[in-house]
């Protein structure tokens, strides 16, 4: 299993699009991509206009395929400009040993 947590943060004016744009890949990315588990996107309570992505793929080879998408390099187009700085992101194997 391959988890990813990604810490982003919007610009004032970009907030709303980077928002929307998140908010599709959480409605379109589970019936796209085989081994989806989890895709949930937090605003954090103190400040706005940072962003918490956190994702569970079955494997790392399904994530792989989802970042090497061209869905994933439009949507990219498309949030990429709505960044105030490089994403923060960090990616963990391991295995479910509970429900």
């Amino acid at each position: 299993m391959l988890s990813a947590r990604v810490r982003i943060t919007a610009t004032d004016e970009g907030r709303e699009t980077l928002l929307a744009t998140l908010a599709a890949e959480v409605d379109q990315v589970p019936s796209m991509f085989k081994g989806f588990e989890l895709f949930v996107v937090s605003v954090d309570a103190a400040d706005r206009n940072t962003i918490m992505i956190t994702e569970e793929w079955s494997t790392k080879e399904q994530f792989d395929l989802y970042v090497g998408s061209d869905h994933f390099a439009e949507t990219m187009k498309v949030a990429a400009p709505c960044l105030a700085a490089p994403p923060n992101s960090a990616y963990y194997l391991g295995e479910r040993v509970g429900p």
